[in-house]
C-alpha cells in the first residue's frame, strides 16, 4: 500500500482498481480506498502532504502573478525557502547547483558586450547574451535559475484569438496544420529559409536573449541544409529589417522581423500592369530606363480600405431597402393590376393601377425615390410639376361639395362630376349657406366639412379671416363641438379626402380604399389638395424647407449607394472588388474616392438635366469614372508598355460594350457619359505617374493643374444648365433606352394627365 501510495494518483487508482477487480480481497479493497482518498485530496491541494499542498501554493501563487500582476518580494522569498528545504529533505537525488562560475562564458559570444546586470527584489542576476542558434550554461541558468523569479509560462490562447487565427490562415492558403507547424518554428531560437514567408520573427519568452545586428555565420548544418535547398525553387525573399527591443527603459538588443505584408494585397501591383493589364496583355518594354524602373519600385502599394467600406454599404443598403419596400413586378414592360375598389361615389369601380417592371429584381420607382434616387422634380422646381399642381388647384378653387339627397355622404368635386338627380352641389354664392366677407358674400366655396364659421383653430376672424380664394384656407384642426349646424356641407358623411398618387405627385380628392390601392399617400387631417403638399410626401427624406420649392440638392450623391435591385448591386460589387480595388492599390483610398465620388456627382448631375423625370440610382457614373481611369492609367504608361495599342483598343471595346448595355431601361447613359469624361479629367490630376525626364514631369505637372480647371469648369456648366437655364430635350432618351418593343421604354407614371 506505501509502495502504490507514492506514486501518481492515476496510478493509485489504476493499480487499486486492478487489484480490486482481480483478487477480491480486503486488503486490495482497503488499499484502493486509501488510495483514491489520497489522490482525490492531492488533486484538490487539502492533503496533509507537505509536497502536495506546495504545489497546490505555486500553481495559485503562479496564476496569481500571471493574472493580477506582480507579487510582494517577502512571498516570493518565502516560497523560495520552503521548496529549497523541501527538496533537501524528501528528495534522494543531488540537487542542481545554485551558483554557477562566471568564469563559464558562452564561446560564441566572445567580443561581444555583456548586457547589464538586472535587479529582481534586490537580488541581482547576470546576463549573459546567447548566439543565435546555440545557447551556453550560463545563458540558461541566468535566466531559467533565478532564485527569486517565477518561471514565465505561455498564456493559452482565447477561442476568438485561434478563430481568428484560422481564418487568416484559410485567406492566406494554408492549412490548419501548416500553420501550426509555421507557429511552432516561429518558436525557435534560429529562422529556416522556409520561415520567410511568415511575418513575424519571434523568441520565445523563456528565453531572454537577443540578436545582434550581424550574424556572420551560421550553424554548420543549418548552411548544409541551404546549399542543398538552392538548386530548388523556393519562396520570394523578403528583406529583412531591424526593430531595436527595449525592457524597462533599457536598451536589450536588437531583433530581426520581416515587413508586415499587406491585407488581400500580397502582391504588389505595378504600376500600368493591374487586373486590366492582365487581361489586356500589358507588358512592359525589355529594355527600360533605369531612372523610370526606380520610380516604378519605389510606387507605394495601399490598402484598398475605401473599396471594402463602399461594397459593405452597398451590400447593406441593398438588404435593408428589399426587406422593408419588397421587391416590384420583374420583367422589362409595364405591369397591370385590375381590382373592384370603392370609389368617390358610394359604389364599387374596376380600377387599374399600372407601374414600371424592374428587371433588377428591387423595388419600385416610387420606393427608390423615396428612398433618395437622383429625381429632378426633388431636387429643383421643375415647371412641368409646378403647372401640374397650378392647373390642378385653379380647378379646386371653382369646386364645391357635393351632398347627396339622402344625407349619406358629401364629396368635394366639380359639377359635371355631381349628379343633379341624386345629390345638391352647395355652390357658393347662389346657396342660402353662403357666408360673408368684409359686407359680401363669399364667391368661391363651400368645402366639405369645412367653414370659416365653425372652425375653433385657426378662427377666422378680424383681421385674420380666410380669404375668399379656397386653396387658400388652412387645415382646420379644432371645430365647433355642436353635431348639427344646419349646414348642409357640415352635417354631412364625408367620402373623400386628399390623395397624393404617383411620382409626380398627383392629388386626388378619393377615399382612403383607392388611395391605397393606388400607392398613393392618403391625408386623413385634409380636406382640400390645396392644404397639402404632394411632393414632399413623394420625395421623403428631410422636408422641404419651403413646401412649395423643392431643395433636396443631395440626392446627387445619396444615389450612389443605392441600387435598382439585388442583380444591380452584385454587378457593382463585382466590378468594385476587381478593378476599383485594383486601381485603390495604386492610388490610395484618398485619391480614388475623390474621383469616384465626383464622377458619381457629375454623371448624375448631367441626367438630372437630360432625363429629369427617370428616377435613377447606382454608381454608374462613379463606375464609369473609374474605367476612365485605367485609359489614363494606360496614357501615362505608353513609353514603358511593349504593346500599349493592342491594350487600348481591349480596353476600348469592353467600354462601348457598356455604353451599349446602357441602352436597357433602368441604365442611364448620360450618367456614363459624363461619368466617364470627369473620371477621365480627374484622374490626370490624382492618379500617381511615372516622369520620362525633367521637361515631361513639368509637362505632367502642368496638366494636373489645366484638367483641374476643365473640371471645374465642365462642373459649373452643369449646375448653371440644372437650375438656372434647365432645357428640354425629348430626342435624349433615344440614347438611354432604344424602345425595342411598344412598352419596352415606357415612362412609369411621369407624364399622367388629370382625371
Amino acid at each position: 500500500r506505501i509502495w502504490v501510495c507514492s506514486r501518481e494518483s492515476s496510478i493509485s487508482f489504476t493499480s487499486g482498481a486492478r487489484l480490486v477487480k482481480g483478487k477480491k480481497s480486503v486488503a486490495a479493497k482497503v488499499m484502493a480506498g486509501v488510495c483514491g482518498v489520497r489522490g482525490t485530496a492531492d488533486w484538490f491541494g487539502v492533503s496533509k502532504d507537505g509536497d502536495a499542498t506546495q504545489k497546490w501554493q505555486r500553481k495559485s501563487l503562479r496564476h496569481c502573478s500571471m493574472r493580477y500582476g506582480r507579487l510582494k518580494p517577502q512571498v516570493i522569498r518565502q516560497m523560495d525557502l520552503s521548496s529549497q528545504d523541501n527538496i533537501s529533505l524528501t528528495s534522494t537525488e543531488t540537487p542542481p547547483p545554485l551558483y554557477v562560475p562566471s568564469s563559464i562564458v558562452d564561446p560564441l559570444a566572445r567580443g561581444r558586450a555583456f548586457r547589464m546586470v538586472e535587479e529582481v527584489d534586490g537580488y541581482s542576476v547576470p546576463q549573459t547574451p546567447v548566439t543565435p542558434g546555440a545557447a551556453s550554461l550560463c545563458s540558461f541558468t541566468s535566466s531559467r535559475s533565478g532564485l527569486n523569479r517565477l518561471p514565465r509560462r505561455r498564456k493559452r490562447e482565447s477561442v476568438a484569438k485561434m478563430s481568428f487565427r484560422a481564418a487568416a490562415a484559410l485567406v492566406k492558403g494554408r492549412s490548419l496544420r501548416e500553420n501550426a507547424t509555421l507557429r511552432r518554428m516561429q518558436r525557435r531560437s534560429f529562422t529556416p529559409a522556409s520561415f520567410m514567408e511568415e511575418d513575424v520573427v519571434d523568441l520565445p519568452d523563456e528565453l531572454d536573449t537577443s540578436f545582434f545586428a550581424r550574424v556572420r555565420t551560421c550553424p554548420r548544418l543549418l548552411c548544409r541544409w541551404r546549399k542543398a535547398k538552392e538548386g530548388t525553387p523556393g519562396p520570394p525573399k523578403v528583406p529583412l529589417r531591424q526593430e531595436v527591443v527595449s525592457v524597462n527603459g533599457q536598451r536589450r538588443g536588437q531583433r530581426i522581423v520581416v515587413p508586415v505584408k499587406k491585407l488581400f494585397a500580397r502582391e504588389k501591383r505595378p504600376y500600368g500592369l493591374g487586373m486590366v493589364g492582365k487581361l489586356t496583355n500589358r507588358t512592359y518594354r525589355k529594355r527600360i530606363d533605369s531612372y523610370v524602373k526606380r520610380q516604378i519600385e519605389d510606387m507605394d502599394d495601399h490598402r484598398p480600405f475605401f473599396t471594402y467600406w463602399i461594397t459593405v454599404v452597398h451590400l447593406l443598403i441593398t438588404i435593408l431597402a428589399v426587406c422593408i419596400y419588397g421587391i416590384a413586378p420583374v420583367g422589362f414592360s409595364q405591369h397591370e393590376t385590375v381590382d373592384s375598389v370603392l370609389r368617390n361615389k358610394g359604389v364599387y369601380e374596376n380600377v387599374k393601377f399600372v407601374q414600371q417592371e424592374n428587371f433588377w429584381v428591387g423595388p419600385s420607382s416610387e420606393a427608390l425615390i423615396h428612398l433618395g434616387a437622383k429625381y429632378s422634380p426633388c431636387m429643383r422646381q421643375d415647371q412641368q410639376v409646378h403647372d401640374l399642381i397650378r392647373d390642378k388647384r385653379d380647378i379646386e378653387r371653382d369646386s364645391a361639395c357635393c351632398v347627396r339627397n339622402d344625407r349619406s355622404g358629401c364629396l368635394q368635386t366639380s359639377e359635371e362630376e355631381c349628379s343633379s338627380t341624386l345629390a345638391v352641389w352647395v355652390k357658393w354664392p347662389g346657396h342660402p349657406s353662403t357666408p360673408q366677407l368684409e359686407g359680401r358674400d363669399r364667391q368661391y366655396g363651400s368645402v366639405c366639412h369645412q367653414d370659416p364659421r365653425i372652425c375653433l383653430e385657426p378662427a377666422s376672424v378680424a383681421p385674420h379671416e380666410w380669404p375668399d380664394d379656397i386653396t387658400m384656407w388652412p387645415v382646420c384642426t379644432r371645430y365647433n363641438t355642436g353635431n348639427h349646424t344646419n349646414l348642409p356641407h357640415i352635417d354631412c358623411t364625408i367620402t373623400g379626402r386628399p390623395c397624393c398618387i404617383g411620382t409626380k405627385g398627383r392629388c386626388e380628392i378619393t377615399s382612403r380604399e383607392y388611395c391605397d390601392f393606388m400607392k398613393g399617400y392618403f391625408h386623413e387631417e385634409a380636406t382640400l389638395c390645396s392644404q397639402v403638399h404632394c411632393m414632399d410626401d413623394v420625395c421623403g427624406l428631410l422636408p422641404f424647407l419651403n413646401p412649395e420649392i423643392p431643395d433636396q440638392f443631395y440626392r446627387l450623391w445619396l444615389s450612389l449607394f443605392l441600387h435598382a435591385g439585388i442583380l444591380h448591386c452584385m454587378v457593382s460589387v463585382c466590378f468594385q472588388m476587381t478593378i476599383l480595388r485594383d486601381l485603390e492599390k495604386l492610388a490610395g483610398w484618398l485619391r480614388i474616392s475623390i474621383v469616384y465620388i465626383l464622377s458619381g456627382i457629375t454623371g448624375n448631375l448631367a441626367s438630372a438635366i437630360f432625363l429629369p423625370y427617370r428616377a435613377e440610382v447606382g454608381p454608374a457614373g462613379s463606375q464609369f469614372g473609374i474605367l476612365a481611369c485605367l485609359f489614363v492609367e494606360l496614357f501615362q504608361s505608353w513609353q514603358i508598355l511593349a504593346q500599349p495599342w493592342r491594350a487600348f483598343i481591349k480596353l476600348l471595346c469592353v467600354v462601348l460594350f457598356l455604353f451599349a448595355f446602357g441602352l436597357l431601361p433602368w441604365i442611364d447613359n448620360f450618367a456614363h457619359i459624363f461619368g466617364f469624361i470627369s473620371g477621365f479629367f480627374l484622374s490626370f490630376a490624382f492618379l500617381p505617374y511615372i516622369s520620362f525626364g525633367r521637361m515631361d514631369m513639368y509637362r505632367k505637372r502642368l496638366q494636373i493643374i489645366v484638367f483641374l480647371v476643365v473640371f471645374l469648369g465642365l462642373f459649373a456648366g452643369l449646375v448653371v444648365l440644372f437650375y438656372v437655364y434647365p432645357i428640354k430635350c425629348d430626342w435624349c432618351e433615344l440614347l438611354t433606352c432604344i424602345p425595342f418593343t411598344d412598352k419596352f421604354c415606357e415612362k412609369y407614371d411621369l407624364n399622367a394627365h388629370l382625371h
